[in-house]
Formats: structure tokens, C-alpha cells, sequence
């Protein structure tokens, strides 16, 4: 293989990914359930920090997150596709769009069991309610992050306009 097929392999892997990574702001852009699901990793990422959690369950958590994650993309290809191909309301263009949601859901409770069994430890939580009142610009910043979170969720300003948008190949 020559250096100029080499190089075009590589310039063909960086394109790959940087189509990979349109998508994913598309999705972050357009979507308000993947921002959702976003803001809700974060603060289990951040809250994870008191569980002491083993590598074990760290590895679950992760797969759990990256789940939902996928299964929204996967929702929102599946939404974007239905709506170019159709103009007018289609029962089959529904059931499509439902059942892409519906794997959504189905990964998401999944996921939230999962939580719960790693998570729901009273224990734990007087802890971590504990360090936020005795932490006191901890808890001030928590508490600020949450109305930034419901902007970042309901309020995003970067959305893109659906026509406009230019990745993939």
C-alpha cells in the first residue's frame, strides 16, 4: 500500500468521524430528550463521586448511559428519515416514529433500574445532602446549575434548522 493510499485511508477515517460528531450535535442541537438524557449523565457522573462505586459498576453505569444515548441517536435517524420521505400524515410514517421512540423508552427504564440498584441508597444520599449543606458554595453551585440545566434543556439556543444541515456524506 503506498503512502498516498495510506494517507487517503486516513483522511477518509478523520471525515468518518467528523460526520460522526455532526450527528451527535445535531442530535444534541434538535433534540430536547437527548439533552435531557445529557444532563441527567452529568449530574449521575458528578453524584457518582460519593458511591465509591467499583470498576465493575462504573462499567455498567457507563454501558447504561451509552444505551439511552445511542437508542436516542438511533430514534432521531429514524425521525429525520420518516420525515423526508413523507409529506402528509402516514400511519406506517407513525408506527415508524413510535416504535423508534418506544426503543427509547424501553432502554431508558432499563436504565433507570439500573440506577436504582446501584444508586438508591439512603445512606448515600444523607451524605450527599449532608455535604451540600455544609458545603456551602457546593450547594450554591448545585443549586445554580439547576436552572442552567432547564435552560440548556428547554432553552437551547444553538438549534440548527433541520434543512440546513450538512454531514454525512
Amino acid at each position: 500500500m503506498s503512502l498516498d493510499d495510506r494517507l487517503q485511508e486516513v483522511r477518509s477515517l478523520t471525515r468518518s468521524f467528523k460526520y460522526a460528531f455532526h450527528g451527535v450535535a445535531y442530535c444534541v442541537s434538535n433534540e430536547r430528550n437527548m439533552r435531557i438524557h445529557l444532563v441527567v449523565t452529568a449530574y449521575l457522573l458528578i453524584f457518582s463521586l460519593f458511591y465509591g462505586l467499583t470498576a465493575t459498576q462504573y462499567a455498567v453505569v457507563a454501558l447504561a448511559i451509552g444505551m439511552v444515548l445511542a437508542a436516542e441517536a438511533i430514534n432521531t435517524a429514524v425521525e429525520v428519515i420518516v420525515n423526508m420521505h413523507t409529506q402528509h400524515y402516514d400511519s406506517l410514517a407513525r408506527i415508524a416514529k413510535d416504535i423508534a421512540a418506544g426503543a427509547v423508552l424501553i432502554c431508558t427504564i432499563f436504565a433507570v433500574v439500573i440506577g436504582c440498584m446501584i444508586f438508591l441508597k439512603p445512606d448515600k444520599l444523607k451524605l450527599i445532602a449532608d455535604f451540600f449543606a455544609t458545603n456551602l458554595l457546593c450547594g450554591i453551585l448545585f443549586l445554580v446549575s439547576l436552572p442552567a440545566a432547564a435552560v440548556f434543556i428547554f432553552s437551547f439556543p444553538f438549534k440548527r434548522n433541520r434543512r440546513r444541515f450538512r454531514g454525512g456524506r
